[in-house]
């Protein structure tokens, strides 16, 4: 009897999306680069529905936040990220949304989503250390949705208990 049965290519929440067949992982970090929470859905998914789920489950230590420190806490995200109603979702949150703006054709880029680019390497330096660290997240081989999103909680919890011991 096997736990893990191989399922790649096929599973639960496997879809195609832009990139091919698969499982997006969406991953909210703190302001260091270390990872705070998660989501996983089909590769088809929008990626701006996920935001509001990731947000729930940090509200308390965000409330938390803004009582000690009096800052506002602040969105930064990709272009995948923008859609007006995401940032009017953020702004009643009292949450900052500082998002790149999709490039429309014969538009120049600004200066603000090139200091964007520059913030953003701390959400993938996160993503590749988890899957450095656990290589088993970095091809889903799970046909069940539950044992993937298991190995990832793993991935997390093994992130922080490396922090707190160095």
């Amino acid at each position: 009897m096997v736990f893990f049965s191989a399922g790649k290519g096929g599973g639960e929440e496997i879809e195609y999306g832009f990139k091919g067949k698969g499982t997006t992982t969406h991953l909210l970090v703190d302001g260091n680069g270390s990872p705070v929470a998660f989501e996983s859905t089909a590769a088809n998914g929008d990626e701006r529905q996920q935001v509001e789920p990731l947000l729930d489950r940090v509200q308390k230590h965000i409330d938390q936040l803004k009582k000690q420190l009096g800052d506002i806490p602040i969105f930064e995200a990709d272009k995948g990220y923008d859609a007006e109603h995401l940032r009017d979702k953020l702004l009643k949150r009292k949450v900052f949304p500082w998002i790149c703006r999709r490039k429309k054709p014969g538009q120049v880029a600004e200066k603000v989503e090139s200091i964007l680019k520059r913030v953003r390497w701390k959400v993938e330096r996160a993503i590749a250390w988890l899957q450095r660290k656990f290589r088993r997240l970095v091809a889903r081989w799970e046909r069940r949705t539950k044992y993937w999103r298991g190995f990832l909680t793993f991935g997390l919890v093994g992130f922080w208990l490396n922090r707190l011991v160095s």
